[in-house]
Order: structure tokens, then sequence, then C-alpha cells
């Protein structure tokens, strides 16, 4: 086995760089010394040592060499080694006296001595040359030889010389080379600090015992198997600086001499603070990090650490070039002191002695200590590790001699100095804001439940105060709700009024709506079949997709995307085929159909009716037609979704740990034959995967894409889940969707038929409950544990989206009809979300422009709500049947959003409303905007109504309207309405039970207000 090589160039480089400070400080830094001598002994195992002269080794020869004496003089360089480490400075001789000038000395060892009889040739050189020795005071006596030398100037009474500054800061400055291997070391103890959170994060959720010795040492364990943490390093390269700190309960040492107790670690009653400090070795360069985290802080508690954590960005803003040691304290200091919201005095005096030290090859580099006395000066290139702590902290609120009581707060980062004054490179970059350093774990089981009584809410930036209707609140808040409502009224006109006028133009430009391919039955007139006989009959040819019709002797072609509809009936023996084709309206309806825009002086064919005696003929063309109208509408409509997809990009796949969610459903199903199964939910580096139990069930969503993302934990519904609201569409099988949602049954949704009545003590339903409660609790962990891994993920490498995980309030929950069936509507930070059925509601308030509350009033039960959107091209939605109750409690929730609402009587038709607010929004504006819907703005109904009428639609509009509808209906519209097109539009228009027993009621009253709620079209 060949002798080991080191890097001549790097140390040539740092010979000459060495040898200049020496020779410009010689007198001050070096305190005069002509020679330079430090050694080291023999290299002891799990011995952490931090030696100048292991540093210096190291520095310039890339190995420590154990159990050798360097000395250095002007002109060359003495050595006392043996084996190997002769031979490696063996082959430095040419190099060092090529590129140095220096002459190196060579004095081998024999293996099974101590080495004392060389360390004689040094003496013998110190005392021909009468060389001024220099060593560093700490490590004299460091091994054999450097005590057998040392102890022999003392005798013949030579004076010994301080160089350890001078060495220091030679070495101080880092080069290219240096940075890289200590970002290798800051990548260890990065990885090596979220190991150690996650098991902390573990222990909570899972509420188990660990200690902070076994915290201490699983971390030190994957610290020096650096493939557990997802580092491809060579284990023998990696070390740990210290054992692992981890300290809570009371008990504190931010010292890193500080050793990890065998208590357990303290959550279980907060206010818990739990203090972690590590530090790691790549190829003995050396980086640190520290954090603090807490469970359940209380707000004093988060103040002092905000106050710690702008103390260290303070520091770092001073740690700059040129800049001294006591400056970078003196700003900590200064920033603490003049804390807001915080006792500044007291916090600064707790602050430790001092704020940090340089870092690199020795883990505190005391020449440049960060206190209040060191004015060395700090350059470009240096590492320092910056720790701000305060020790000693109280907690009032804990009682006295609990473990929650004293606490400490220590923030510890690696950072890089950089050049002409800038901010300095944090190389450690851990989160340590206080909403991620922070921790919830009070959640107490009746806070769950619903309770409609004195609610307060604090999440996401909301705050709420709800209460009952029989508990409202005093007239003060009520007053300040009215005041921020009129303050919203003229800015929402103006923000109105100026995105109609500047859409206008888009409006004209885009007006054609349903603008789609051509269709061709019949190139030219000899490609038109020839009929098999005389008699003409209806015909469909299903190749060329084409309905043939007799009309005057010939078979006229019709493309069956021209037919509306088609029906059959019977009447005296004979059957009637009835068939409607698509026909342009008058006026800007005409607009809709794109045939009407490309040939507008055209006549178009509406209905076309046929008698035939053969009742199976009529009914089997008219299966036909409607069979394949269906199919080609499926088609085209597929179409139509993939045209206006947005190209996502590509999923790139993590190479290390990737986060899984097993077990999960996913909502919108890919559809298709056979049975359903679980899949998984995969975190990807810039996206994720969901990959089902076929291998065509796989759908990924990009984070880019994610617009909302909702974790909802099962209180009150059946599932637990997590919801995508995506900017834009994606196909999930052949549907295309714009919500994904993954989700997991907490319990079975059955009930025991068998007749049998249980005791409410029977052990077996009482296990049953129990083992439903522990599942709820385990699925919500999983979830919950995923969601915060892709937190980290988003804040770390997706800063710029502002993505968050969103919960729900269900305490503000009421229950509506969004869709089709009364469902438990939620509100959000930013939302409103139902997402327990399918499809789901997902309003941001972002969207909204105002909202209309209907037929309130205080003998009414229920009242509905129009959501009006920023967007008139989209239809307003309606979530209907709303219990009066919660009106108090919604209105507060919109103030909080600055969303402006207004109250109504009765019910409005929005569609043809919006339409002439676009038309005139000039008219519109100088009406007084949307205060039309003020149903508190007039004294009496009558003046109510004068001004509603303004904006009322005419009968000729609500028939125009009508036909509009008509002609933009989707294809399951469509496909429901077939053989229903003789129903009057008069049949189509009613009231619902409930509001023909409102009426009855008011008539009865004598009470003049009228409900004219449109009834659901019969299916």
């Amino acid at each position: 086995m060949g002798a080991p090589a080191m890097d001549e160039v790097a140390c040539a480089r740092r010979m000459k760089k060495m040898y200049a400070e020496w020779r410009e400080m010689r007198e001050t830094r070096f305190n005069g010394a002509t020679a330079l001598l430090v050694g080291t002994g023999a290299n002891k195992e799990d011995d952490l040592r931090y030696l100048k002269a292991v540093a210096l080794e190291v520095w310039l020869f890339s190995y420590e060499l154990p159990d050798t004496l360097l000395m250095f003089t002007d002109g060359a360089i003495h050595v006392v080694a043996g084996g190997k480490k002769a031979a490696l400075m063996e082959n430095a001789k040419e190099m060092l006296k090529r590129e140095c000038g220096l002459d190196l000395v060579v004095y081998v060892k024999p293996k099974g001595e101590d080495g004392t009889a060389q360390a004689k040739e040094i003496l013998n050189a110190i005392e021909a040359e009468k060389l001024v020795v220099g060593m560093v005071p700490k490590e004299k006596n460091e091994g054999m030889m450097m005590a057998s030398v040392t102890a022999a100037l003392e005798a013949a009474g030579t004076e010994i010389k301080d160089i350890s500054s001078g060495l220091a800061h030679a070495m101080a400055e880092k080069d290219d080379k240096e940075v890289t291997t200590l970002k290798n070391a800051v990548a260890l103890v990065s990885k090596g600090l979220s190991f150690a959170v996650r098991e902390m994060e573990g222990a909570i959720e899972d509420e188990k015992k660990l200690t902070h010795a076994k915290l201490s040492e699983m971390t030190e364990d994957a610290v020096l198997s650096p493939t557990t943490l997802g580092l491809k390093f060579d284990e023998g390269d990696c070390d740990i600086c210290y054992p692992p700190i981890i300290q809570s309960g009371g008990e504190y040492d931010l010292r890193y001499s500080a050793e990890s107790s065998a208590a357990k670690l303290h959550y279980a009653s907060p206010p818990a603070v739990v203090h972690m400090s590590i530090g790691a070795r790549y190829t003995q360069y050396c980086a640190n990090i520290g954090r603090t985290y807490m469970v359940d802080p209380t707000p004093a508690q988060e103040a002092t650490y905000s106050a710690v954590l702008a103390a260290q960005e303070a520091g770092l803003a001073a740690l700059v070039d040129r800049a001294t040691c006591a400056s970078v304290y003196e700003a900590v200091k200064t920033a603490l002191t003049n804390a807001e919201g915080v006792d500044g005095a007291m916090l600064a005096s707790k602050l430790t002695k001092n704020v940090g030290t340089g870092i690199g090859l020795e883990f505190r580099d005391m020449t440049f200590v960060l206190n209040a006395k060191c004015e060395n000066v700090i350059k470009a290139g240096m590492t320092f590790n910056l720790a701000v702590g305060l020790q000693g902290l109280e907690e009032p609120s804990a009682k006295e001699g609990s473990k929650s009581r004293k606490y400490a707060i220590m923030i510890a980062d690696s950072a890089l100095v950089s050049a002409g004054g800038e901010k300095p490179t944090v190389l450690t970059t851990n989160a340590k804001g206080v909403k991620e350093i922070s921790y919830v774990t009070n959640e107490d089981d009746e806070e769950e439940e619903e309770d409609d009584a004195n609610v307060e809410i604090k999440q996401g930036g909301v705050i709420l105060g709800a209460k009952t209707r029989l508990e409202q609140s005093g007239p003060s808040s009520a007053e300040d709700r009215e005041r921020r409502q009129r303050a919203l009224a003229d800015k929402k006109n103006a923000e109105t009024y100026k995105r109609l006028t500047q859409a206008a133009d888009d409006e004209i430009n885009n007006s054609v709506i349903g603008g789609s391919a051509e269709f061709v039955s019949y190139k030219t007139v000899r490609d038109v079949p020839t009929p098999r006989s005389n008699e003409l009959v209806l015909a469909v040819d299903q190749d060329r997709e084409t309905l043939l019709v007799p009309i005057y002797g010939q078979l006229v072609p019709f493309h069956i995307m021209s037919v509306k509809s088609a029906s059959v009936s019977q009447d005296a023996g004979a059957a009637f085929i009835r068939i409607n084709f698509q026909f342009p309206t008058t006026g800007a309806a005409n607009l809709k159909y794109a045939p009407a825009v490309r040939f507008p002086n055209s006549i178009f064919l509406k209905e076309v009716s046929f008698r035939s005696t053969d009742a199976r003929h009529a009914n089997h063309v008219v299966q036909e037609i409607q069979a394949l109208r269906r199919n080609i509408m499926q088609r085209e409509t597929e179409r139509a979704q993939r045209a206006d997809l947005v190209r996502q990009e590509r999923l790139v796949l993590s190479s290390g740990r990737v986060h899984r969610l097993t077990g999960l459903w996913m909502l919108p199903t890919f559809g298709g034959r056979g049975g359903r199964k679980a899949g998984t939910l995969e975190a990807h580096t810039n996206g994720m995967r969901y990959v089902g139990a076929k291998m065509d069930e796989q759908v990924d969503i990009m984070y880019e894409n994610i617009r909302f993302a909702f974790f909802q934990p099962a209180k009150q519904e059946l599932k637990t889940l997590i919801h995508f609201h995506l900017k834009n569409p994606i196909m999930v099988g052949k549907k295309k969707t714009q919500d994904v949602q993954f989700y997991q049954e907490v319990m079975e949704s059955v009930q025991n038929l068998d007749g049998g009545r249980r005791n409410m003590y029977d052990p077996d339903e009482i296990e049953d409950e129990q083992r439903e409660r522990e599942r709820q609790k385990k699925i919500q962990k999983e979830f919950s544990h995923f969601a915060k891994r892709v937190q980290e993920i988003w804040e770390k490498d997706f800063p710029h989206l502002n993505l968050e995980f969103d919960s729900p309030y269900h305490q503000l929950a009421f229950q509506g009809v969004a869709f089709k069936s009364t469902v438990r509507i939620l509100p959000t930070a930013t939302c409103l979300v139902e997402l327990t059925e399918f499809p789901p509601l997902v309003i941001s308030s972002s969207d909204i422009e105002v909202i209309n509350l209907e037929r309130v009033g205080f003998h009414l039960k229920n009242f509905d709500m129009a959501i009006i959107f920023r967007d008139f091209n989209r239809e307003v939605h309606r979530i209907d049947q709303i219990p009066s109750q919660y009106l108090d409690n919604i209105k507060q929730w919109l103030t909080t959003l600055d969303v402006k609402y207004y109250e109504g009587k009765a019910n409005l038709n929005w569609k043809p409303l919006l339409r002439q607010i676009k038309e005139d929004p000039d008219g519109w504006l100088e009406a007084g905007g949307w205060e039309f819907l003020n149903n508190e703005a007039s004294d009496g109904e009558d003046e109510e109504d004068e001004e509603m009428s303004e904006f009322e639609p005419s009968e000729d509009e609500d028939e125009s309207e009508s036909e509009d509808d008509s002609e933009s209906e989707s294809v399951y519209d469509s496909e429901e309405d077939e053989g229903e097109e003789e129903l009057d539009e008069d049949d189509e228009e009613g009231l619902s039970w409930d509001e023909l027993e409102e009426k009855a009621a008011r008539e009865d009253a004598d009470v003049s207000d009228s409900d004219e709620r449109p009834k659901k079209k019969k299916r």
C-alpha cells in the first residue's frame, strides 16, 4: 500500500499565506518568534480534541499527523515523524523547495520509540540558529516529544512566545476548497437536526416516552451514518463535534460541554421548550446549528423568541467584512435591549457571555470570539458560529417549581462572511421562524364538538368572535361591522366599475361562444348515399355521423351535431317523429351559435316532423339518432376539455427519502370497470404523484399548479382528507377537474340492524368505540405528519408560492344546499369550502365581488346566499336553505375578510341583471352601484321597488335569456331535456312547498313581501 498523498497545490498556497502573515505580523501576532514549534501526541480513539497543531497539519498537509513534531523557521521546516507520516512529508520536499523556497528536513522516528532522541535534533537547531521559539501555550506539553522539548527549553531559561493569534489569523480566511468542505459539514448538521426534529415530533404525536440521552444517541448515530440521512458521504469522513445536546423540562445548559440527561423529553404539560444543538465535522471541518422548539407556547414566550430571532438577525447584519468581533456582540445586545413587546433590559441581562466564535478546523476558535472585549477584525472568507442564547428565563403563567417554569432559548447558525461589506451567507437554513418552531397539542376533545355559543377563533390571521343569536354581541360590535361594510361599499363600486370598463374590449373580442370545429358530412353531392328503394326514409349514416332526412324527394344530409333532439310519439296507430335542430335566436344570442356568425345571411331549419306507419322503424331511427348524438357529444366534449388544458411541467422524482401516505382513495375517480382499490400519495421534488392499484391509475399534481391546499381532520365527518384546488384543470381519466381530493374513512358508515339492544356498559361496545377512536386518531396523525412534511418542502423550495395547508373553522360551520343536497359548509382563513361530498365547493374570498343574502327576515327560518364573482361571465353561485341562526356568524366572517355583503327579502334573477350591468356600467354606477341591493337604503317597500326596478330585467330580456339558456346548455342538460322541448317556460318556474307555506303565512298576516324563487326543473 502506497503512502498517502497530499494536495500539493493547496499546500503550497497555504504555506505561502502562513509565511506572509508571519513575516508581516511577526512582532505583534507572533510576539517576535523566529521559530514556530507545534506538535501532537498519539491520537486516542473517541477523543474529540481540538488542537491548533492538528488544525495546522490538516490545513497544510491535508492529513492529521498524530505523534509528530513540526518546527517552521525562515528558511526550513523540521519534521520529526515516523512511518507513513515521514513518507508523506518526504514526498512534499521538492514542491516546498520549488514553490516556497523552503528546505524540508525530516527526522524519522523509529517504530516503538517515543521520539525524544529525534526531538533533540530540533533543540540543536534552535540552539545553533539562536531562534526565538513560539508555541501554542495550551499545547506545549501535548505528546512526549513536545513535553521533552518544552522541558529542555524551560530548563535552559528560554522564553517561549505565544503564537496562537498569528496561526489563527493565518488560517481564518477560507479558500474555495475549504468552503465546499464546510458546506458538506453544514449538510450533515442540517440533516442531523431534521432527523432529531422528526423523532421529537413522532414522540409528541404518538405520546411516546423518549429520554434526552436516547434522542441524542439516535441523532449521533445518524450523523455518523450519513446514508441514513440521504447523504452520500464516506462514513470515515464524518464525525461529531460534540455529543448532540437535547434539553427540556426546566434544566438547560447552553454550554457546548453540556450533556443530555436521562430525563424524559418534556412536552406533556405545556408550555414546553426543547433545545437542540448539533455539531458535526466533515474531513475535520466543523459546522454547528442550534434551535429551540416550543410546544403550546404562551404569547410571552413567542414574543421572547421573536426578540431573540431579531437579535440574531441583527448580529448577522453586523457580521461583515472589516467589522470587529465586539461590534457583533454589541449589535445583538442592542437589539435585545430595544426589542418591542418584551422587557428588553431583562432579556439583555440573560444573554450569554459571547454570541459565538470562529469555526472551521477548530470548533471554537477563541481568537475570534464574539464578545464585548474582542477587537479582532473580521474579514471576508471567515466562518462563524453565531449563537444567540438566553438562559434563566421564567414563564410567570407556569406553576412555581414545575418543569415549564424555567426555560432557555438559543438560535445558532453557521455563517460565511461575504466580501464588500455584504450581509453574510447563512449556511444552515433550517426553519427558525416562530410558526415553524411552535407546536400546538393542547386540543381538547370537547372543543372539537360543535358549539355555537361563545366561540373565539384566531387562526391564519382571521379573528372572529361568534355567538348564538340568543347571545348577540353588544351594539358596539354590530356598529363596527356596519361601519366597515359602509366603508367597503364605495371601494367595491369603484373596483367593479374600473374592472368592467377595462374589460369591455375583451368582452367584445371574446363574445363568440361555442366556436367549434367545422363538421362536414359529405364533401360533394356524389358522396351522399343512394337510397335503396324509391321510397325515401329517415336513415342514419354512422360512418359519416350524419342524419339523412327526406325533403322534397331527396335525402338531405344533416350532421348529427346540428341535431338538438329527437323524439317519437304514437297517435291513432301512427308514429310521429319530431326532430329539433340547433338554430340561432335573435339579438345578442346569435353570437352564441358559431354557424350563425360564419353564415349570417343563411336560413336555418328549426324543426321537422315525420309521420310513419311503421312504429318499430320510427323507434329504431330515433334511438340511433340519440345514441349517435350522445357518443359524438361525449367525444367533442372531451376534446374541448383537453383543448384548453395548460401543459404541466414534468414531475421530478425525489432521489432521497420520499414522504408517502398510503391507503388513500381519490376523488374524482378514474372511472372504468372493476373494483376500486386504495392507492399511495407521494411527495416529490416539484409535485405529488398518486399511484393507484392499476397501471394506468396515476395522477401528478405540480406544486406550481396548486392554488389552495386543505387538510380537514374528521370531526363530524366520516373521513379525513387532503384536498387541492388547482390553478389550471388537469385530466383524471377522461374527466377534467380543478379539484383533487385524497381521503381515508375513519369509521365504517354502517348500522347494526339485528334489532338487539346493547347495554351502554357492554364490554364489546366499549371496545368497539375505543378501537374506532384509536383508528381515527392514527389516521389523523398520519395525515398531519404528511401535511407537515409537504409544508416543509413548500417553505424550503417554493417560498414564492406562499402555499400552506388551510384547515376549516369547524366552530363556524353552517348547513346549506350548495349543489343538490344539504351539506355542512365550512369557512377557512381565505375560502368557503365543502369537501366531504363531490363535486366539492371551494370559493376563494379573493374571487368574490359581493354577496347578497336573500330572503332575510325575522319571520323566516332560512335564508339564501348569492355569491357574485369578480368574473361576471362566471355563473352566480347560490347556497340555499341556510338556517337563520348562522346569519350573524356569516356576516362577521365576511366582514373580517373585507367582503361586502347586502341583505334582501327576495331572490333575484342574476343572469340578466349582470348582463345589464356589463352593458351599461356608467348607468349602473350613476344609480348607486351595488347599493340597489341594500334592503335598508329605503324606508318603505315602494321606494325599494323604485330603486330596484332600474335593474330588473324586462319581459323581453327574460324571453331572450331563456332562449340563450336553451342554446348554451351543456351536454348533460341537452341529454336530460330530450323529449321535454314542449314544456312551457311558465311551467318551469314556481314555488317550493316551504315557500308556498311562507307565502300563505304572509298573506294571512297581510304582509306584502313576496318570495319569487324559481322552481327546480322537473326530472
